[in-house]
């Protein structure tokens, strides 16, 4: 491997801990609004959720 390509993994390795940090409070977010029954918020979580999980597979891939 490169150094080049050594470097630009290590720029998605710090992106992919930052997407899963996001995700994890996302997820801790949507167990707060489902607990208060709290229906917009749950859904604004959800897409959220679904988007930081697509940019993490892009990442991943």
């Amino acid at each position: 491997m490169t150094y080049s390509q050594i470097w630009n993994n290590s720029g998605n390795e710090s992106d992919i801990l930052y997407l899963e940090q996001q995700i994890k409070a996302v997820k801790k977010e949507i167990k707060r609004a489902e607990a208060a029954e709290l229906q917009e918020i749950l859904d604004q979580a959800n897409r959220q959720l679904a988007e930081l999980e697509a940019k993490l597979d892009e990442l991943e891939d």
